[in-house]
């Protein structure tokens, strides 16, 4: 996984790590790419903007979780990876780049 957000070899959901302080490693991480829809989705691959996550904050888990981004009654979760994201984006490009690319800023 070619991420600008986070090392390949870190086995922690970014989640888990950065928001709720929890540096365990995780056996269920999935790759989540920060913007969604097949043309984000392909945008996010080619500028490293995606993450890994544990299930639970990525999908849910069988019991479901409204704390997964993508579930229809997420908390802040994925505004907050938009938002870093974007950051992490205009360290190397403009924000006119950022809203052409992705349609808008989340900023």
């Amino acid at each position: 996984m070619k991420s600008i957000l986070q090392d390949k070899k870190d086995r922690q959901c970014y989640i888990c790590k950065n928001f709720l302080g929890d540096y365990s490693e995780k056996r269920d991480l999935e790759e989540h790419h920060i913007f969604q829809g097949v043309a984000n989705r392909k945008q996010s691959e080619k500028y490293g903007l995606k993450v890994m996550l544990c299930r639970h904050h990525h999908t849910g888990d069988i019991n479901g979780s409204k704390d997964a981004v993508h579930s229809k009654g997420c908390n802040d979760y994925d505004q907050r990876l938009k938002q870093i994201a974007q950051v992490a984006f205009e360290q190397n490009h403009s924000r006119e780049e950022f809203m052409s690319i992705f349609g808008k800023s989340y900023l």
